[in-house]
């Protein structure tokens, strides 16, 4: 019996080959029907017998194109009728407004054979793509995604290439960005006057890397430096120039082989090294890694990606592993048209690699780690941007602005959410620019007109002012608690519909009680949270300065749990801090005059690190913490002590025993490794203690973790073991970064659930009341 079916296939499913796939599928099944791009995914009719049908829809799911995403599949039985062949019809775009643009792929496979295959016409071309790779979201002007709304409406195709691009029997049928040498972008290497430099870009770029120089290098969604991993002098003038002393460097490795040379990869990171993304991964050092310790000085990871790029598989096969950072100087975005390399030449590079093929939106690179199988997202851009987000519930469009750190912002159009790619922090100009600029670019490419605006509780936030600034919103922004909006960002991802307990521990955010939080328990839900219990709160002398100065909440943290004998402890334990200094900020940490308390689990860490003697100070934020946790040894799981005091409200987590116990374990030598250890232990021991009391008094079993200490792979593994062996269901985040890089997503969630409660009860407050005046609440 004759049967017909209509699919229509949603996810990213436009973009990446799917068509063909489609094509090639039916017609080895016998199928007839035809297959079109329409606004709400592929839709393909199919006709023949019901086992041709379904064996067709199999293979369809189980071997998608390697870049695709089924999300759904959506099934209509037809009457059948008297179709012949199968064809791929012009695609049925008459709404854009639904479609989403798709990430930048890494190169495939097949394209780095043909780069390499000498009697291919592409040998040794560096922009060889096909519908399983290639640049997308950093090319696309306009949707729908069509030649003539990319950078690459500037390169006709020679006759080869559009017949490659016509056939939908070949793997670059109406691939965007197919090129060849003969009409494709062409590389150029200039000088720091830019000027041209005669001879073959390629050589001579990797004969300058291997000189020793430092190369500004164009790739896909802006500049990259680079210079020889190998290269000791080369890593310290880079790191001079761009006033960056310490913050880990990625490393460019030719392949797999080339990289287990130097690191230990596991499975989950040989994974996500592989995949079409191609973020930069956490590896650990393998022993006698050859590499210079200066590539990351405060740990043993070495950030690592693979060539993602024709153009880095060819300079990486000559050059040898290369330390790509982004192209910027001090905090700005990365340049990414040539007449931004003024700020690179000649202060920081001599030479830059560039090419002809404009890009369209800047996008730095992903970075992800991995505690055990569960990832870390650090930071969440190029391969993952802009790939939706589907959140558990609808409503109208909103635009998030998240915070001045780590930024962020989020549109949301129905049920998905989109983040934008990491803009940085807002409080340099530049940066603030490019977050202004990429919010138009993100309304207009998407087709999205924000009806709500969320934004973070603290008002010197450039984000926040940005937020009440918007003059085409009508409403005012819901502002949303900074840790608040961190839980609703882990429950968003996780499509929980809560309420949970919500354990949110990071550097700071604005409390809604005039302190600085940044070590919370949470019961929440999208719609309000009661702060169930935080970490004993400790003056921060000098206020958002003791980020950099860790020996500042050392000493805050001495006074206020030895207040007899800190003088003689501080001179013992913190050499670097002068007596008078020492005075001086201990009277400011009892006047509370530029001294706000912190509830701050990111301020511990730094405190310990400070006493341990290995962090007086911080040239990065998180250096302190990154150090600590370089130190730890898992098989030791003994821990420091702390109290839950029970009879305050809120409940009060203290680490003053664990700081009576740390202190006679420096005083005795202990050895740092153990000191480190115990400290971890002692934290996740408390968050498993606290979770089972609010459990027995919530009657709650589900906890989400969120906030930049869960950036911390040692840490998370021990709370999610701990609350797993006391039979918590446990959700932490692996789409977006547990840090402010997904902030943004949890302030249109809470948006969306508060706009829904005030439509169905209009008479309701609005969740929070008041708002309280903030003073000295720092940035971080």
């Amino acid at each position: 019996m004759v049967k017909r079916v209509r699919a229509i296939i949603s996810g990213r499913v436009q973009g990446v080959g799917f068509r063909p796939a489609v094509h090639r599928h039916a017609c080895q099944a016998g199928l007839v029907g035809f297959v079109a791009n329409t606004a709400r995914g592929v839709l393909t009719e199919v006709q023949g017998s019901a086992e041709q049908i379904e064996g067709f829809l199999r293979i369809l799911k189980e071997n998608p194109p390697p870049q695709a995403r089924i999300e759904a599949v959506e099934l209509t039985e037809l009457p059948p009728n008297r179709e012949s062949g199968f064809q791929i019809l012009p695609s049925r775009l008459a709404d854009s407004t639904v479609l989403s643009p798709p990430p930048d792929l890494s190169t495939c496979a097949q394209c780095g054979r043909e780069i390499f295959t000498q009697d291919n016409r592409r040998w040794h071309y560096p922009f060889t793509n096909c519908t399983d790779c290639g640049p997308r979201f950093t090319i696309i002007e306009a949707l729908p995604y069509d030649r003539e709304r990319t950078a690459m409406k500037a390169f006709a195709m020679c006759q080869e290439c559009l017949a490659e691009y016509r056939s939908p029997a070949r793997r670059r049928f109406e691939a965007q960005p197919n090129a060849c040498p003969d009409c494709g972008p062409q590389l150029l290497l200039l000088n720091s006057q830019g000027q041209a430099v005669e001879g073959d870009p390629l050589s001579q770029a990797a004969s300058l890397l291997q000189a020793g120089a430092i190369v500004a290098v164009k790739g896909l969604g802006g500049y990259h430096l680079a210079c020889s991993a190998a290269d000791l002098t080369a890593i310290r003038r880079l790191r001079t120039a761009k006033q960056r002393p310490a913050k880990p460097l990625a490393v460019m490795f030719a392949s797999f082989a080339q990289l287990e040379r130097f690191c230990t990869v596991g499975k989950a990171e040989r994974a996500a090294l592989a995949s079409c993304a191609g973020p930069v991964v956490v590896c650990k050092r393998s022993l006698g890694c050859a590499l210079p310790p200066e590539i990351a000085p405060d740990s043993e990871d070495i950030g690592a990606l693979l060539p993602y790029t024709a153009l880095h598989h060819l300079l990486l096969c000559e050059s040898g592993p290369l330390v790509l950072t982004s192209g910027n100087c001090g905090g700005q975005p990365l340049a990414k048209d040539e007449h931004e390399l003024a700020e690179i030449f000649p202060a920081i590079a001599s030479h830059a690699l560039t090419h002809d093929r404009a890009i369209v939106r800047r996008c730095d690179d992903s970075v992800l780690r991995f505690a055990d199988q569960q990832q870390i997202v650090i930071r969440r851009a190029r391969g993952y941007v802009p790939d939706p987000i589907q959140l558990p519930f609808t409503g109208p469009p909103v635009l998030a602005c998240g915070s001045d750190q780590k930024n962020t912002f989020c549109l949301t159009r129905g049920s998905q959410a989109f983040l934008s790619q990491h803009i940085g922090d807002l409080k340099e100009f530049q940066t603030f620019q490019f977050f202004s600029e990429a919010v138009a670019d993100f309304k207009t490419l998407l087709a999205i007109e924000p009806e709500l605006a969320a934004c973070d509780l603290h008002p010197d936030y450039r984000s926040t002012r940005f937020a009440f600034a918007l003059k085409d919103i009508c409403h005012s922004p819901v502002r949303v608690q900074h840790h608040h909006a961190h839980i609703a960002s882990c429950m968003a991802e996780n499509r929980l519909s809560g309420p949970v307990i919500g354990v949110a521990f990071d550097g700071s955010g604005a409390g809604l009680d005039g302190t600085v939080w940044g070590g919370e328990f949470l019961i929440a839900d999208y719609c309000g949270f009661e702060r169930a219990a935080h970490l004993k709160p400790y003056p921060m002398p000098g206020g958002s300065r003791v980020v950099l100065e860790p020996q500042r909440m050392a000493l805050s943290c001495l006074a206020a749990e030895f207040p007899a004998s800190w003088p003689a402890l501080a001179k013992t334990l913190l050499p670097g801090v002068t007596v008078e200094d020492c005075r001086c900020l201990v009277s400011l940490s009892h006047s509370r005059i530029h001294a706000p308390l912190t509830s701050s689990c990111g301020r511990l860490f730094d405190a310990v690190a400070a006493l341990m003697g290995i962090c007086a100070t911080c040239s990065y934020e998180g250096q302190a913490a990154v150090r600590l946790e370089g130190l730890t040894k898992p098989d030791l799981h003994e821990r420091y002590s702390f109290a839950l005091e029970l009879d305050k409200q809120p409940m009060q987590l203290s680490f003053a025993p664990a700081f009576a116990e740390l202190v006679a374990d420096l005083q005795k030598k202990t050895e740092q490794a153990v000191i480190a250890t115990r400290f971890h232990n002692a934290i996740s021991a408390a968050i498993v203690a606290v979770c089972e009391e609010l459990r027995q008094q919530q009657g709650l079993n589900t906890v989400a973790l969120s906030g930049g200490v869960f950036q911390n792979a040692f840490l998370l593994k021990r709370v999610c073991a701990g609350l797993r062996e006391k039979e918590f269901a446990v959700f932490c985040h692996q789409a977006v970064p547990p840090n402010d890089g997904g902030l943004s997503l949890g302030q249109a969630a809470v948006a969306l659930a508060q706009h829904a409660e005030r439509e169905s009860s209009p008479h309701l407050a609005e969740l929070g009341g008041t708002e309280p005046e903030l003073q000295d609440i720092p940035r971080r």
